[in-house]
């Protein structure tokens, strides 16, 4: 009795001990069938350093929604994306040279490490410029609290409202106007223009009214559109970088252009 348990028992043993190595031989197998550029972009590191970078730099994110923090994980996981292509060519050239890979075998990884050195380029841009809104804001707070203290308006005001602004939205903003002053707003940009995209600022969705703030049409707009709950920025003069002379910016702040654009 003993005797058959015992045979039972290595039966069992060599069965798993078969189905194991046949496991492991079909996922080596399935390992060595992917070209050099697969077996980086498969890593599992590769693969959360692409989540940061969907979290981060292609989400559809406002300035402000991007923390210091964020945007260090961000330039570092685009840095790490660009090292991993590096080393992985600098792997594969030897044995390009001994024959081992074909010499196509490495024009993948060239154009992947192109494409990741702008997306770097790009990832690194939007820290700067995050970083940058972020010393402005500290600027504009202690700048409004100097303007507070002695009575001073400030140069640029901001409201935030809903953070939106759609075209129902500005039909209904023109109409109102036209209403309160029996003539039309006087709208100086609708969107895009050349003037603002020199300028590095995506203005699609915003326009631009050229009103003073403190003048009377100025002073009702700016009412509607808090009543509105609608976005917008007052500019009393030229600020540099943002604003060429007084006027009202409706609708949300203008994000950046992309490198590509």
């Amino acid at each position: 009795m003993r005797y058959r348990t015992t045979i039972s028992t290595v039966r069992k043993v060599f069965v798993y001990g078969t189905l194991m190595t046949l496991w492991t031989l079909s996922a080596q197998s399935l390992t060595s069938r992917l070209n050099p550029l697969e077996k980086v972009t498969h890593s599992a590191a590769d693969i959360a350093d692409e989540t940061v970078l969907q979290r981060t730099l292609y989400a559809p994110l406002r300035p402000d929604d991007l923390a210091a923090e964020q945007c260090e994980q961000m330039v570092e996981a685009a840095q790490r994306r660009v090292a991993r292509i590096e080393e992985k060519i600098t792997e594969i050239k030897p044995l390009i040279e001994q024959g081992i890979f074909a010499r196509n075998e490495i024009k993948p990884l060239e154009e992947e490490l192109d494409l990741r050195k702008r997306t770097l380029d790009l990832a690194a841009s939007r820290s700067k410029f995050i970083r940058e809104l972020a010393d402005m804001a500290k600027l504009e707070a202690s700048a409004e609290q100097y303007q507070m203290d002695t009575g001073i308006k400030p140069v640029q005001e901001r409201f935030d409202g809903n953070g939106q602004f759609t075209t129902p939205m500005l039909k209904n903003v023109i109409l109102a106007y036209e209403k309160q002053f029996a003539k039309a707003m006087p709208i100086s940009a609708n969107g895009e223009t050349p003037f603002h995209k020199s300028m590095g600022f995506d203005h699609r969705g915003r326009i631009d009214v050229a009103l003073s703030p403190d003048q009377p049409e100025g002073v009702w707009l700016r009412q509607f559109l808090e009543k509105e709950q609608i976005p917008y920025y007052a500019f009393r003069g030229a600020v540099v970088g943002r604003a060429s002379a007084a006027h009202i910016h409706i609708g949300p702040p203008s994000m950046r252009l992309r490198v590509a654009d």
